[in-house]
């Protein structure tokens, strides 16, 4: 993408919509044609009910900027005459890059327009590293995918970064609660968008994984589903038909700000944090003053540790309350639950389920994430491909 290229896109993913009827059928069209192997011009007016000159005139559009292509020939009907030239979604027209800075060790991946994965690398940073040098490596990750797919820099569309916090128009990070994140603040975003030219977009990283869980997750493709994620923060995203609902702020789904019986946020009583404390705490009740790390507390309750059972209960009768009551105002039947705390398994998992059980005449599915770590990944690509195909259609 060139500059301008770039302000444009830019531009429609903080607001600019389409409207007009050549946009709704050019859409239409290129959508139908993303679903299939293949599809002659006569089968997309039959389908969508839209005239053969009007397909015809829009698809040769779609093949003027590179969206669609026309390849072979399909099957004859019934009656003969010549074969149909078929259609094709060109999943290489650009690529979508996802970054996810919510864990300690940034992950860097690019997808085509199928969202068939190109590359991903796990960027291995040290806290002696400068800013510079951690921007630094995230780019070089970047590159060294496209490089290795011999992908050339001009055809990566967009990179969706994804975030702890709340992000209003996509540029920066207005809200990230009373914990630190290395990544705030940091010029990551413009300087990426500046060495990669290409738009560079902060979603929150719940939200994401949210969208990912619900376009790749479960086998049954869910329409309304609540994603919470625990770990360092709290955090829900929310699923309503098939949709991300993100509020009038972008800031739904911040569960971990709700209130306690006692005054105190929902978050300050579930956290990695507060866990290790506690575990910490009773330890030292018992003799023991060695200090506990998240990875030493989660090969304890593989062993069958009491002291940190009880503690992970106790989070979890927590964690379940919140839930019980997020599904309960939102009227949603299905949670994911992921994040770092998907190591705490059963123990945590059952406790949960538990307190749902007993506190509620309604019935709400508990699920751990299928996709684990890579769920924002995955909700990164979706974000991106649905941007890039709108702004392409609209805009050329």
């Amino acid at each position: 993408m060139n500059n301008n290229q770039v302000t444009m896109l830019k531009d429609h993913i903080h607001g600019a919509g389409r409207s007009t009827s050549r946009f709704i059928n050019q859409r239409a069209i290129v959508d139908r044609i993303y679903q299939e192997n293949g599809i002659s011009k006569a089968q997309l007016a039959k389908e969508l009910g839209i005239s053969k000159p009007t397909v015809s005139s829009n698809v040769d559009r779609l093949i003027s900027i590179g969206l669609v292509v026309e390849k072979g020939e399909g099957e004859s009907t019934a009656s003969g005459g010549r074969k149909p030239v078929m259609l094709y979604f060109n999943q290489t027209h650009s690529y979508i890059g996802s970054l996810d800075l919510s864990f300690p060790t940034p992950v860097c991946t690019i997808c085509d327009l199928k969202f068939n994965i190109i590359g991903l690398e796990r960027i291995s940073l040290d806290n002696s590293d400068s800013l510079e040098e951690r921007k630094e490596r995230i780019l070089q990750a970047f590159t060294n995918i496209l490089c290795n797919a011999c992908v050339p820099l001009e055809s990566l569309g967009i990179v969706i970064i994804s975030q702890p916090g709340v992000s209003r128009d996509g540029t920066h990070t207005d809200f990230i609660g009373n914990r630190h994140h290395r990544w705030i603040e940091t010029g990551l975003r413009s300087y990426l968008e500046e060495e990669l030219i290409a738009p560079v977009v902060i979603k929150n990283d719940v939200n994401l994984a949210a969208v990912g869980e619900v376009h790749f997750g479960t086998e049954e493709r869910l329409r309304d589903l609540v994603y919470v994620s625990c770990g360092v923060g709290l955090g829900a995203g929310i699923i309503v038909n098939g949709e991300l609902y993100e509020g009038s702020k972008n800031a739904a789904g911040e569960i971990g700000q709700m209130l306690r019986y006692d005054g105190r946020y929902v978050e300050t009583g579930v956290t990695k944090d507060v866990l290790i404390s506690r575990v910490n705490e009773l330890d030292a009740q018992n003799g023991t003053s060695e200090e506990m790390t998240f990875a030493h507390i989660v090969k304890r309750l593989e062993k069958g540790d009491p002291i940190v059972e009880q503690v992970v209960c106790d989070i979890g009768r927590e964690l379940g309350r919140v839930i019980q009551n997020t599904c309960v105002l939102l009227d949603i039947p299905t949670v994911i639950f992921g994040g770092e705390y998907l190591a705490l398994g059963d123990t945590l998992f059952d406790c949960i389920r538990d307190f749902m059980k007993e506190t509620t005449i309604f019935k709400h599915e508990f699920i751990p994430s299928s996709l684990q770590d890579a769920a924002s990944l995955y909700g990164g690509f979706v974000v991106g491909k649905e941007a890039l195909i709108t702004f392409l259609v609209g805009n050329n």
